[in-house]
């Protein structure tokens, strides 16, 4: 669905949502329900087990304390290094599809016939290059952003308008790359205004969608593949209407297709929920994948 927002999406199982102790502090007295308190506790330890109370996970979140920013950031991206790689496999063999389906209004079997297998290898590289690219960036952001107590909508709406801003032209240079046309420096902020808007809704609805999980299953865990899919496929549908319009606005000089016929429901439906199923089957294996990927390195390498 071209949200590519969703760098925070694969950080390490073990250090995901990881936010520096100043936000946890602040946080643990400040939060209202066991959900959110549950938010923020793994996000700080990873592995906050089982129906605990809100007391202990205020406890264990004010606990955990003089932790480095940047070690934080630097610690995730290091171990979201092998989800990146298995998002990018996915993307690879997805998003041309997905793109041509979402832009060109193609049926899925049309799409699926329109890609071939070189030209999927031959993006693999630029998908893989733009995620080791930009997660460094938004890991960045999302470690700032967790230094102060703020509201996971004001936190969605800030790393939406300040990651997009400085990474569209990464984006759109993944798009029109999977779409195989030509790259112009005049197209690298091609329909900033829905792609921003776009990515702040997702990153709010995926907050709330997240503490929702948590609070409906209180034995789930934050970097769970099962709250993953859930979560990143909600947000995606909540900001599909942006995507639409991002969509619209990138058609190729001479081939648009008509305002009335483009936005058909018919359309609307097959492009979000193609889109929304990719993403959240890539984040969810990404995450499912890392920790025994992980640990298969760390025994090659004999720790």
């Amino acid at each position: 669905m071209l949200c590519d927002l969703h760098a925070t999406d694969m950080m390490d199982a073990e250090t995901a949502f990881a936010l520096p102790a100043t936000a946890h502090q602040a946080a643990a007295t400040s939060l209202q329900s066991d959900a959110e308190v549950k938010y923020f506790a793994q996000g700080a330890s990873g592995y906050v087990q089982g129906r605990e109370s809100s007391s202990a996970m205020k406890r264990k979140a004010a606990a955990i304390g003089g932790v480095n920013v940047a070690q934080r950031v630097l610690n995730a991206m290091g171990a979201g290094a092998v989800a990146s790689v298995i998002q990018a496999a996915l993307s690879a063999v997805g998003e041309p599809i997905v793109n041509r389906v979402l832009v060109k209004r193609m049926k899925v079997m049309d799409a699926i016939n329109d890609v071939s297998a070189a030209m999927m290898l031959d993006f693999f590289k630029t998908t893989l290059a733009t995620n080791f690219l930009k997660f460094p960036f938004f890991e960045a952001i999302n470690a700032l952003c967790g230094c102060f107590p703020i509201p996971s909508a004001v936190r969605g709406f800030i790393t939406g308008f300040i990651f997009t801003t400085a990474t569209l032209p990464v984006t759109n240079y993944r798009y029109r790359k999977s779409m195989q046309l030509e790259v112009n420096y005049a197209d690298l902020y091609e329909a900033y205004l829905p792609t921003v808007i776009r990515d702040i809704v997702y990153g709010i609805v995926r907050n709330w969608c997240t503490i929702g999980c948590l609070a409906a299953n209180p034995s789930w865990k934050i970097q769970d593949p099962q709250v993953l899919f859930i979560v990143v496929i909600l947000g995606c549908l909540g900001s599909a209407p942006f995507n639409e319009w991002r969509g619209f606005l990138l058609q190729s000089k001479g081939q648009k297709i008509e305002f009335s016929e483009f936005f058909k429901p018919a359309n609307f439906v097959r492009s979000t929920s193609l889109g929304a199923l990719k993403q959240g089957i890539a984040l969810a294996l990404g995450y499912w994948a890392t920790p025994p990927v992980a640990k298969f390195v760390r025994t090659l390498l004999g720790k």
